[in-house]
């Protein structure tokens, strides 16, 4: 997993969401996100998005309490770095999955717009071809 953002916030982050394990995220903190952006991820200022009638877009299914974290946390893990520029570049990037062996790819998707990230049954669904093909 690869974010943007502090290595201060990357430790709030991984506080809050104590079920991902720590060995396996990373945080981009240059200057112009150059890792983050290597991974082939747009931006919210690319455009609209192609085919934009096939835009699954999805609200993740918060109870109560993780809504309640998310609402006293996500401004404060936004990866922004200065205000004094108009809209952070940081809040503008997107992102995507990945899923991977050490040797293959099993799945790659990149979120054209927030919430339009891939289903995780999808995800499963490519890495299960993939891997009964080895």
């Amino acid at each position: 997993m690869i974010t943007v953002g502090t290595p201060a916030k990357l430790r709030r982050f991984l506080e809050v969401n104590p079920t991902i394990p720590q060995d396996r995220i990373f945080v981009d903190d240059s200057d112009g996100y150059e890792v983050y952006k290597a991974m082939g991820f747009g931006k919210l200022t690319d455009g609209i998005p192609d085919k934009i009638e096939t835009l699954q877009l999805r609200i993740p299914g918060f109870d109560l309490g993780s809504a309640f974290n998310y609402l006293t946390n996500v401004a404060w893990l936004a990866p922004v770095r200065s205000l004094s520029e108009g809209v952070p570049e940081g809040v503008t990037l997107l992102s995507g999955t990945f899923a991977f062996t050490k040797e293959r790819m099993l799945h790659a998707s990149s979120d054209r717009v927030p919430g339009d990230y891939a289903a995780p049954r999808d995800v499963l669904d490519d890495a299960e071809a993939l891997l009964a093909q080895a």
